[in-house]
């Protein structure tokens, strides 16, 4: 009986090993998903996270006094269009833009 048993464990193993699928490569997985055009060279979108640093290069020793800030535009793109608008505030909650200085 014990012969008999490990015959068909033997078996088992052979049979099992003979159907079984041999491991899936990287380019199996992308082709199982993705179509290719042997003409499609692909595009390759990047996003950028555009960041404005301000900088202060000269600050007021009194009140009244003129003080000189630069922004400084991180990562943005030639085609990006934007506008900045320096403004003010005595009581941080109302905002009023300075005249003549915005870009």
């Amino acid at each position: 009986m014990k012969k008999l048993i490990a015959l068909l464990i033997a078996l088992i193993c052979l049979f099992g090993s003979a159907v079984s699928e041999s491991p899936a490569t990287p380019t199996d997985l992308i082709e199982d998903y993705i179509e290719i055009e042997d003409d499609d060279w692909g595009k390759i979108s990047i996003e950028f996270e555009r960041r404005v640093y301000i900088s202060i290069d000269k600050e007021p020793q009194f009140a009244g006094d003129t003080m000189i800030l630069t922004a400084t535009l991180v990562d943005f793109q030639p085609e990006d269009r934007y506008r900045i608008y320096w403004q003010y505030s005595i009581d941080q909650v109302t905002w009023f833009d300075i005249e003549g200085e915005h870009k």
